[in-house]
């Protein structure tokens, strides 16, 4: 009969735990959906090197990113999605394209992802010590005791007849159970999760840095081909210039000052253009180690910079925007771990209650394991309680609450400083656009301006130099225009990153 209740008690032990908890940690990593890249490196010439083109999908005719499916996230951590669906509003598949291919390739990416991975097992080994831990072996062994053995009582003889011991244990199950009673196996479960949480924040993190940095690259190799276009236009424009110069000179109209001047400037434009396209290659190199490709095997076709650039559609950065990046939902997840810690530390100043039972066959020869008198067991209660540990645990208390207050000072400090970047963004975009304006009236200034000293050069009433001053101011303003741009542009993914990817 008490054999029957032991048995009962251990099945009871390992089949029905008193708690039982689940962790939400679990956020599945998300390729955001947005156009392909492709790099060929085959078929192309030797000594040319492969173009990055952007793939887009048959689908009724229609052109844009494809759009790929996945679980839904975890309520509790950010969207995966919205760490880089607001670089759609660029309106470019060829910027989609290449972030897909940074993100699917990056080591740092996925090393961001392994860390998640980990925290994400050690919330499942947080969650193991809520059920019962069960182990069993074979033990066989033999002793042989001394005839001269130390003895309680001295022997005259001293001496005994030898004695051999034999140990035959079949399966043995030791079981061990810790009730839950003040929640401390439930805190460090909660601990585990905040900092799976966390480690799912940062990989978000990383995921925004990247696109960022992708996207800010990429833009500055299109400001680069606008500036180029601008220099190419003018050199085009200064060679028709320079061969009726020449022209005249050649029949006798003009000096030979005027010719000079014009091969010195059309000399001076194509300096300045090799310049821009020795930058544009460090800049295509740049953005191919961001999409973790080889610079040899990597390039980008020549283009012209978003038509449209994204809007931010508030006057104001809204406060609740910003607490949705990434990076601050880390700094707040490591606020709740820093407060979970306290709470942790507190319980384990408490008692721990285990239940801990063994049952098995134990015999001195093999022959009766099978028999009912061979059973064995024990049953019983473990209490622990810590009674003096040199003020460790009241430290520890401390210790947490300290770390807990410093995380918050953390955060604020982390909140303000992403609130000034985004109202820097804002407010650049913001007179970037009134700069722009007036740069094009700047622009259309200084071409009626050349066009009236061209017409007093072919009347004999202007000199070059006039006509050649008249055309600098031009190159200057359509350049100027084209940065002009190209900030506006810059602005907007700093604002973007600044807002945690979308608004």
């Amino acid at each position: 009969m008490k054999k029957s209740i032991i048995y009962s008690l251990l099945i009871l032990a390992v089949g029905a735990p008193i708690w039982c908890y689940t962790a939400h940690a679990q956020t599945t990593p998300l390729n955001a959906p947005g156009g392909g890249v492709t790099v060929q490196p085959g078929g192309v010439p030797a000594g040319t090197t492969g173009t990055v083109q952007p793939q887009t999908p048959a689908n009724n005719g229609a052109t844009g990113p494809t759009t790929t499916s996945s679980a839904a996230p975890d309520p509790n951590a950010s969207a995966p999605a919205l760490t880089i669906s607001g670089f759609r509003r660029f309106g470019d598949p060829m910027l989609e394209s290449l972030i897909q291919l940074g993100l699917d390739n990056s080591p740092n990416l996925k090393a961001a992802l392994s860390r998640l991975e980990e925290a994400r097992i050690r919330v499942q080994v947080a969650q193991s010590f809520l059920s019962p831990s069960l182990r069993s072996s074979l033990l066989v062994t033999t002793q042989s005791l001394s005839e001269r053995r130390p003895l309680s009582v001295p022997n005259q003889a001293d001496q005994l007849p030898r004695f051999q011991l034999n140990t035959f244990q079949l399966l043995p199950i030791d079981a061990s159970y810790e009730l839950d009673l003040f929640k401390r196996i439930r805190n460090s479960i909660t601990v585990a999760n905040l900092q799976a949480q966390a480690s799912d924040a940062d990989y978000q993190s990383f995921r925004l840095t990247l696109a960022s940095d992708i996207a800010r690259t990429y833009l500055l190799i299109r400001g680069n081909d606008a500036e180029q276009a601008v220099f190419r236009r003018n050199i085009q424009s200064r060679d028709t210039t320079l061969s009726i110069i020449r022209e005249r000179f050649r029949v006798g109209l003009i000096n030979n000052i005027d010719v000079q001047r014009a091969e010195t400037d059309y000399a001076s434009l194509q300096v300045t253009l090799k310049g821009l396209e020795r930058a544009r290659i460090e800049l295509v190199n740049g953005l191919a180690q961001l999409c973790a490709q080889d610079p040899t095997q990597f390039s980008v076709p020549a283009g012209t910079l978003p038509a449209a650039v994204p809007a931010y559609p508030y006057t104001a950065v809204q406060v609740e925007q910003l607490q949705r990046r990434p990076d601050l939902l880390q700094f707040t997840r490591q606020n709740q771990i820093a407060t979970a810690q306290v709470t942790l530390q507190q319980s384990s100043t408490l008692p721990r209650v285990t239940l801990v039972g063994s049952a098995g066959v134990l015999s001195g020869r093999i022959g009766p394991w099978f028999t009912p008198s061979a059973a064995t067991y024990i049953v019983g209660v473990n209490a622990s309680v810590p009674i003096y540990e040199g003020h460790r645990a009241r430290q520890n208390i401390s210790l947490s609450r300290q770390l807990a207050q410093t995380a918050q000072q953390t955060y604020q400090q982390a909140l303000q400083l992403a609130l000034r970047d985004a109202e820097t963004a804002l407010d650049n975009q913001t007179l970037l656009r009134q700069q722009i304006d007036l740069q094009g009236q700047t622009l259309a200034l200084a071409r009626r301006t050349e066009q009236y000293n061209r017409e007093l050069y072919v009347r004999g009433l202007a000199t070059y130099l006039e006509v050649l001053d008249a055309q600098r101011t031009i190159l200057t303003a359509e350049q100027q225009l084209v940065q002009l741009r190209s900030q506006e542009n810059q602005y907007a993914v700093a604002l973007l990153r600044a807002i945690g990817g979308d608004w």
